[in-house]
């Protein structure tokens, strides 16, 4: 077995009022940091951590998620494959406290009771100011199935250690396949007319992996086996330097728009899945041509980009929505990533604002948000891995 396949990748979110520390928490269970002056998250973000229990080797991708009302309403897309979720409340805070129903409700509603769910009683070394009875809060978890527990993120770094390894645990035993270190062979046979063929995925045949498998078994059927992908937007919004980043690994400062039409293959490989995604560019002036059109109704993945500092280019997102409705018959198959590039000019309370505008539409239908920054970097390393992997997992 290779030592890839031998890591278990589990995703954990955490969900929670804004203000109760979730940023925190994670902050000090992966780089034992903590700060007084830590803001309130603006994006969803993940980071990864490694564990080893019981011998098998664990890759915890950990989600960090914004908590204000208006941006409650989080896409189904970005639940998939969660197998923990963490809900979050402050001690010194009643409402954040009953503000746990909604979050235990939305996660029900979007995953189910597949995931292990956690509940976290966090600012503990507050208990001068402390308004949420430690009773209350235990027989909330107990109620919903939940594992309780009261820490500090300021204080309390081998508390929340323990904690979440034994989070991790409990998944281990939900699900023993995965606790042998090795992967179970599922075999799905599908028929393209000239015999059936098998094909061999990796552990747990849950029906959420089982749909990823039989559409990698429908791409395959295809002649190339090719996913397309296509990045719009409006001029100098920077979509060409993204791409840039993702083939070359570089950045241009002077790069120009695109002339005409550009394609790349980018060769996708996990999971034992292998896949090209072709990633087109396209010059605007060539919106209304029978190529640009061609692109557009062979595409499954969208990369809608503007730039923070530019309003207008905000505002075309609309009209990208629209075209690319008129000329796909269902574009619930579709993955859609809006970008708000240029992140690293956010740095005043107007891009704030921009970055929130555009998260709130891809909220409003359901897309994938980042803010990313081509010049740095930022969010571009994993942005066609991330895109394949939620589009594979599309019903």
């Amino acid at each position: 077995m290779d030592e890839e396949s031998d890591v278990l990748e589990i995703k954990m979110i955490l969900l929670g009022e804004t203000a109760v520390g979730k940023t925190s928490i994670i902050s000090r269970y992966v780089e034992d940091n903590f700060s007084d002056n830590v803001m309130s998250s603006t994006s969803m973000t993940y980071v990864q951590k490694k564990l080893v229990i019981n011998k098998q080797k664990i890759q915890l991708n950990i989600w960090d998620t914004i908590g204000q009302e208006k941006f409650r309403s989080l896409s189904k897309l970005f639940f998939k494959d969660t197998k923990i979720v963490v809900l979050v409340y402050s001690i010194t805070s009643l409402a954040s406290f009953e503000g746990l129903d909604y979050w235990m409700n939305l996660y029900k509603e979007t995953i189910g009771d597949e995931a292990i769910l956690g509940v976290i009683g966090n600012k503990s070394d507050l208990f001068l100011e402390q308004e949420v009875d430690e009773n209350k809060a235990i027989e909330f978890a107990e109620k919903n199935g939940g594992f309780f527990e009261l820490i500090s993120a300021k204080e309390n770094k081998i508390g929340l250690d323990n904690y979440i390894t034994k989070l991790v645990t409990e998944y281990l035993k939900k699900n023993p396949n995965f606790n042998k270190g090795k992967k179970k062979n599922i075999k799905l046979k599908h028929d393209d007319g000239e015999g059936t063929e098998e094909l061999k995925a990796g552990c747990c045949a849950g029906e959420k992996n089982k749909r990823k498998i039989r559409k990698y078994c429908m791409i395959q059927k295809d002649e190339n086996s090719i996913i397309n992908a296509v990045f719009l937007g409006e001029n100098s919004v920077g979509k060409t330097c993204i791409i840039n980043r993702i083939k070359k690994k570089d950045f241009n400062p002077s790069e120009t728009h695109t002339e005409q039409f550009s394609e790349f293959i980018y060769k996708y490989n996990k999971n034992k899945m292998k896949l090209d995604i072709k990633i087109h560019d396209i010059d605007n002036e060539k919106k209304k041509t029978k190529e640009f059109i061609d692109i557009l109704k062979n595409s499954n993945i969208f990369f809608l980009v503007y730039d923070v500092k530019s309003k207008k280019s905000l505002d075309s997102i609309e009209y990208w929505i629209e075209v690319v409705t008129k000329l796909k018959d269902n574009i619930n198959k579709d993955l859609f990533f809006i970008l708000a590039n240029k992140s690293d000019k956010s740095d005043g309370n107007e891009n704030n604002e921009m970055i929130s505008e555009g998260r709130n539409i891809a909220t409003d239908n359901k897309f994938m948000f980042k803010s990313i920054s081509a010049k740095d970097d930022e969010g571009i390393s994993d942005l066609i891995d991330e895109s394949v992997d939620n589009y594979l997992a599309i019903p």
